[in-house]
């Protein structure tokens, strides 16, 4: 953005800075001057000026901050000086109503009356020349100057145009457009207009855009002979959303939509009205024409001193913490170890005490502060969940899966088939970027299945995904967003393809008992105990091929399953297995670590296998039970080693090998031993209804 030296030097008394030390000061203080062109006072600056900082986008704001970067005093020679007013009241000669009040909360108006169409003075156009602006006609160059000066934009009406009242008065009507209303505005371009634009209107059709530009119809003329000003507050959100709806962006839109200053508007008026009566002559109505449906109130801050040295970790001293302030316009007051302050108007940006620590410490310089490293940062509260999360990493990458970081942010569409898995409903964005990013998401598997699909339709078919990430859902419809909304730390399995456990083996298609081991390998290696299976029902997992994750207490810690024929097809992906685990539940689980640990046997141990011909409805966890039962403490473990169902095998039945693991601490066990133990454990399975056992008799056979 372009400011001419001259201008800002207008604000400072005494000698004119130095273009060289204004430049270097500006920047030091976080506004960068880019480029100078020229030297001296017409030197023109290139400053960046960030979206926060609309106060200064102008060359008022930008001398503010200049006075207190050289240490020298800030003064406004406009503030404070009369308009030249005629007997006539503004209020006979327009009228202004507002019917949005929170889109625009204060509307000002000036008239002027009995004034010839001119150029500008010279003064005022060379300004305005040296900062690219077009000359039109001095009411119209006043407003840009106005604009330039203090940040207020400005707009000129030709009054006799605009459609009067039932009482007879030109009106002003600030309101939403109507379905089917048009506008052309000044640059001969046709607005189709919709309620979602805010607009300047008199008693029968829009007049201007607010906040974005005016009409063609309305404008100033070589001929006009009165003009209505108007200066006014609008929303920056309104008058944003209408720009962007048409695909519009003005020097009024550029500093509405970031916020201006609501004490600004009656300044910008009597400064304009100056300038156009000194060029064109005529009389400037008596009166403002001054619509303020509410009033913001001032927003009072503390600035404490020992917080102020705490954060910053050096001191400045009171007195120039106090210039600082003061210059800024927060009119500070000490008491008790700290500063009071009333935040200005046109200070949108500061809203807390750190804020003001800030002002300190830029205007005073970022080079003072200690070249000191911080503390080490040692997590406290959440340093058992990091480490526990890190080792659910380890162990899932020790397993072959690779780790998926994905978005949080999925579409609706995406997020609808899983809201079962977050129970209260979706969690909506008011503002998303984009339908992809609308949502945020039930699960992060969402964002496994579209890393899987990027990488199936690269010919990259076998795969193992994992993420820890955030799930969200609702609780409730009562509270604040902030309450409503139900954030747990999840981590989510993919598993897609095929799989071999050695290169000499064929491969086999991914199956559920691929996802229900990863998970009970994991839950293996946080040391707890085997998770429970139970069958359970998901709509976007596979009938017969999902289960419920349940923790030795009975509580749902997750689910697992191959995802539902109709979604993984929406995906591009062939039996996809999926998994989602609370790990807030789980590390609720994990057990301390222990004090000790315990030597392997010096023994080795044996194994046997039993092969079980059994309903295919009858679960794993039931085999093992049975098995388990009764057994003697030698058992180590039981596992599952293969299935099967083909010839032999009767319709509805399934055979199933598990190995029985036996082992002592102090002794070698005898095959005899063994051998008692596998056939009890044989027994016990026969009790089963329709099971038997490979090898043995039925009781009774």
């Amino acid at each position: 953005m372009k400011f001419r030296q001259e201008w800002i030097a207008s604000y400072l008394p005494g000698a004119p800075p130095e273009t060289a030390r204004l430049r270097e000061r500006l920047t030091a203080i976080g506004f960068v001057v880019e480029t100078v062109e020229g030297d001296g006072p017409r030197a023109v600056l290139d400053v960046e000026i960030t979206a926060n900082r609309p106060d200064a986008m102008n060359h008022r704001g930008l001398a503010r901050e200049a006075a207190v970067a050289l240490r020298r005093e800030f003064h406004d020679p406009e503030e404070g000086r009369a308009v030249a007013e005629g007997a006539t009241p503004a209020a006979s000669r327009a009228k202004v109503v507002i019917e949005e009040p929170e889109l625009c909360d204060r509307y000002s108006a000036r008239v002027v009356e009995g004034l010839a169409v001119r150029p500008v003075g010279a003064a005022v156009g060379e300004r305005l020349a040296a900062l690219g602006a077009g000359l039109i006609s001095s009411p119209v160059d006043a407003t840009n100057h106005v604009l330039w000066d203090i940040g207020q934009p400005l707009h000129a009406f030709d009054l006799d145009k605009l459609e009067k009242g039932e009482d007879g008065l030109p009106t002003i009507v600030v309101r939403r457009a109507r379905p089917g209303e048009t506008l052309v505005t000044l640059d001969g371009v046709e607005r189709k207009l919709s309620p979602e634009h805010l607009v300047i209107a008199d008693a029968k059709r829009p007049v201007a855009l607010a906040g974005i530009m005016g009409g063609l119809e309305t404008a100033i003329s070589p001929f006009t002979k009165r003009i209505l000003l108007e200066s006014a507050h609008f929303d920056p959100g309104a008058v944003r959303r209408g720009a962007r709806l048409l695909g519009m962006h003005t020097d009024a839109s550029h500093r509405f939509e970031r916020g201006t200053d609501p004490e600004a508007t009656v300044d910008g008026l009597d400064r304009a009205a100056r300038l156009i009566v000194a060029d064109g002559g005529g009389t400037v109505a008596k009166g403002v024409i001054d619509v303020r449906p509410r009033v913001k109130d001032a927003r009072p801050l503390t600035l404490r001193i020992v917080h102020l040295h705490a954060f910053l970790g050096m001191t400045i001293p009171a007195l120039r913490c106090e210039q600082i302030l003061a210059q800024l316009g927060f009119h500070p007051v000490e008491s008790d170890g700290a500063f009071r302050v009333v935040v200005p108007s046109w200070r949108i940006d500061v809203e807390s005490e750190v804020d003001l620590i800030e002002e300190a410490i830029r205007c005073e310089g970022y080079d003072r502060l200690p070249e000191t490293l911080p503390a080490p940062f040692v997590p406290s509260k959440e340093k058992r969940a990091f480490a526990f999360e890190d080792r659910v990493r380890d162990l899932l990458v020790a397993g072959g899966l690779l780790e998926a970081s994905t978005y949080s942010f999925v579409s609706a569409e995406e997020n609808r088939p899983f809201e079962p898995a977050a129970p209260g409903g979706p969690v909506l964005l008011e503002n998303p970027l984009a339908e992809p990013f609308s949502t945020m998401r039930a699960t992060p598997v969402i964002g496994l299945l579209q890393s899987a699909r990027h990488n199936v339709r690269r010919a990259v078919r076998d795969l193992g995904l994992f993420e820890v990430g955030h799930a969200y859902g609702r609780i409730g419809t009562t509270g604040s967003l902030e309450e409503r909304i139900r954030e747990e730390r999840r981590v989510s399995l993919l598993l897609h393809g095929s799989r071999r456990a050695h290169w000499s083996e064929e491969a086999r298609p991914i199956d559920f008992f691929d996802g229900s081991g990863a998970v009970t390998a994991l839950f293996r290696g946080l040391g707890l105990p085997d998770p429970v299976l139970a069958a359970a029902s998901f709509p976007f997992l596979a009938p017969g091929r999902a289960a419920a994750v349940l923790g030795a207490d009975g509580r749902r810690l997750g689910w697992v399953g191959v995802l539902a024929a109709p979604l993984a097809a929406a995906w591009d992906l062939s039996d996809p297995v999926v998994a989602d685990l609370d790990l807030g539940l789980l590390s609720a689980r994990v057990p301390p670590p222990p004090d000790s640990v315990e030597a392997p046997a010096r023994l080795p141990g044996s194994e046997v296998d039993l092969t079980v011909t059994h309903p295919t409805g009858l679960r794993w966890r039931e085999l093992e039970s049975c098995v388990r039962a009764g057994a003697p403490a030698e058992l180590l473990a039981v596992e599952a080693k293969g299935r099967y169902r083909g010839p032999r095998v009767p319709e509805g039945f399934v055979k199933t090998t598990m190995t029985l693991r036996f082992g002592a601490p102090e002794r070698s066990l005898s095959r005899e031993e063994i051998n008692a133990w596998r056939d009890a454990a044989a027994a016990r399975l026969l009790a089963v209804p329709e099971t038997k056992v490979d090898g043995i008799p039925a009781p009774g056979a």
